[in-house]
């Protein structure tokens, strides 16, 4: 046999003898504390431990909260309104459901904006519910290019989660 057949063998051995212990485990598991050594002071820090939280119970509510805005327009050449609304809730988790639509009338606009909603929540007898709105208006401005205007408010008190399944109707009067 030559040597470089030798030498191909021996390098074909070693190669499939280091994957074959590249796959063997590395023992069993210590078991300890997970931490860190403080080197200022010399002294061993355990990690926290992270305590898990309870599952708390959720419940769903639902229901429709109906939002009116009677507008009033004094901003001249305004051409169209639309009407945006957002219904907010604070539990555990925050909810934000939000509807826009356009107005309908000339003189005085109205904009019905109906929110369904559907949440889960840890406390529903305590949660309040926070309604605003907002209202954007374009037309002509006075050299003849685009004018736009728009206000908002959320001038509704907080009020009480309604009960499961409740319509709720608030209404508002703006000027734009």
């Amino acid at each position: 046999m030559t040597t470089a057949k030798r030498l191909s063998i021996c390098l074909g051995c070693i190669l499939a003898a280091s994957a074959a212990w590249g796959q063997t485990t590395n023992g069993t598991a210590r078991s300890g504390i997970l931490g860190y050594l403080d080197p200022q002071t010399g002294a061993f820090r355990a990690v926290p431990q992270v305590q898990e939280s309870p599952d708390v119970a959720l419940t769903t509510e639902g229901g429709t909260i109906v939002v009116t805005l009677t507008i009033t327009v004094k901003s001249v050449n305004i051409k169209t309104v639309n009407c945006t609304a957002e219904v907010v809730v604070s539990d555990a988790h925050s909810y934000a459901e939000s509807a826009t639509v356009a107005a309908s009338g000339t003189t005085t606009r109205t904009c019905k904006i109906t929110i369904p909603y559907s949440w889960e929540l840890e406390n529903p007898t305590a949660d309040l519910v926070s309604v605003s709105y907002v209202i954007s208006a374009t037309g002509t401005g006075a050299g003849g290019g685009p004018l736009t205007r728009s206000s908002s408010s959320s001038i509704f008190p907080t009020f009480k989660l309604p009960p499961n399944g409740a319509t709720t109707n608030e209404s508002a009067a703006a000027t734009i």
